[in-house]
């Protein structure tokens, strides 16, 4: 008889879990659940604004880009400060992101979607899953940041001239930034989705999760595979889905304010730049909801599925009632 495979048969029921949850649509559940998405991921790619290169000339003591009176070392200060400013909002982001991820499956699991019943109940183990998260990212830089020394090193023995090396070294690293971020994202993958409800049907740590986990992988690790490989196939095909409605809604909703825009710019030819800025602002309090809206459904669905596969690797670990 041929092994039933979870990572396939667990798709009908995720689905079925998602639609009666989320239909009829009730907005108490959707916004909660959009909270939920906007912390634990919902799909939502900000663009690259940091492509400008910047060279000797851009900079000059006494001024910058041509307003006198700002030197150099201001300026470093300042982005100094902004710097340090976004990596505290970026860690304690991803604090809150940590312990949403428990959140998350209790509210899944006991049926009841409030945020603020079990926010600070998780908080303990949220530390633990963020602690996790920042060693294996510094984890990740490490290995490259070391293996990038090694082929300095080499370089300086001579064995390699330096119009060599240049390339070599990217020719090397490339292929080993893509492993290690596949590794990690592989980690984080079975961390979110196995792990984390591990530790709260155990009530244990990070790392007793991991072992216990690490246990159900080399009993059924064809299993695994397969749940790996048909998760990224889905979300690779949801990622799709999910940008392309964001593009669409972020046009349609565009429409009104670029008309607005229009008429304003008709009756007034002063001020573009503040005409645009006052018609950003609002225009990005409608979509980023809007977006986190759509993303729902996504993650709702795959976290049933995580939580489905899991049931069905060890029965001890179901959370989901039914």
């Amino acid at each position: 008889m041929t092994e039933e495979m979870f990572a396939f048969s667990r798709l009908e029921n995720a689905f079925h879990r998602t639609k009666d949850l989320l239909w009829p649509v009730k907005w108490g559940i959707w916004l909660r659940l959009a909270v939920i998405a906007l912390f634990v991921g919902g799909g939502i790619s900000v663009p690259n604004t940091f492509q400008y290169q910047f060279d000797g000339s851009d900079l000059t003591v006494g001024s910058i880009s041509g307003i006198p009176g700002i030197s150099g070392m201001a300026l470093a200060t300042v982005l100094v400060g902004i710097i340090a400013i976004l990596l505290a909002i970026g860690i304690v982001w991803m604090f809150i992101g940590t312990t949403m991820q428990f959140v998350f499956v209790d509210m899944l699991s006991t049926g009841d979607i409030h945020i603020r019943r079990y926010f600070g109940k998780r908080l303990g183990k949220g530390v633990r899953l963020f602690l996790f998260e920042v060693a294996l990212i510094v984890a990740m830089l490490l290995a490259v940041i070391a293996f990038g020394f090694m082929l300095i090193g080499y370089a300086r023995t001579g064995a390699a001239t330096p119009l060599m090396f240049t390339p070599l070294m990217f020719i090397v690293l490339i292929p080993l930034i893509l492993v290690a971020a596949i590794l990690f994202g592989l980690a984080l993958l079975l961390t979110t989705d196995f792990v984390v409800p591990i530790m709260i049907r155990e009530d244990c740590g990070i790392i007793a999760g991991w072992r216990r986990l690490i246990g159900v992988i080399t009993s059924q690790i064809w299993q695994i595979v397969v749940y790996v490989v048909t998760r990224f196939v889905l979300g690779l095909v949801a990622a799709i889905v999910q940008t392309i409605l964001v593009i669409i809604a972020m046009v349609v909703i565009a429409i009104p304010f670029a008309l607005i825009g229009l008429a304003l710019l008709a009756i007034s030819q002063g001020a573009n730049i503040s005409l645009l800025l006052g018609l950003l602002i609002p225009y990005l309090i409608i979509t980023i909801p809007v977006a986190l809206l759509i993303a729902v459904p996504f993650i709702t669905f795959f976290r049933y599925y995580a939580l489905l596969v899991l049931e069905g690797l060890k029965p001890e670990y179901q959370l989901l009632p039914g």
